[in-house]
């Protein structure tokens, strides 16, 4: 019975996880899309980043895919979007002590917030009462 009841705890927590990484898919994918038209709309300036972060968006919404269709088998892609989600928060927080930087402010929020989720997500998927051994799949 205690198996029964770990086992649906930590299928649980797996699905909640899983659930929180897809919204981070969604979210990344989303806010790809609407770069679409940051980077038509860019000046010669600014193409090249635009083009950038449009990219680094998509990649990042595949990346979380991933994780959401099979969160215990990509712990290195885990380690990796935790990684340089809590990077660009730390550095645009030191923007933003800085001053006058653009986007700094919205930046540290967002993915700062996305850097709790992904956490949260991974500690949450890999989660097992019982203490064993977590598997692949």
């Amino acid at each position: 019975m205690s198996t029964l009841t770990s086992t649906g705890t930590s299928s649980r927590w797996r699905t909640i996880g899983q659930a929180l990484t897809g919204l981070a898919a969604i979210s990344a994918l989303v806010a790809a899309g609407s770069a679409i038209s940051d980077v038509t709309s860019a000046d010669h300036t600014t193409l090249v980043v635009q083009t950038w972060r449009m990219y680094g968006l998509f990649l990042c919404g595949g990346l979380f895919v991933l994780l959401a269709v099979r969160p215990r088998v990509h712990g290195a892609v885990w380690a990796l979007v935790i990684l340089n989600k809590a990077a660009l928060t730390v550095t645009t927080a030191a923007y933003l002590a800085h001053g006058g930087i653009a986007e700094a402010a919205k930046t540290v929020g967002w993915d700062g917030a996305l850097t709790v989720v992904l956490v949260t997500a991974y500690l949450m998927s890999r989660a097992d009462p019982t203490g064993r051994a977590k598997t692949a799949g």
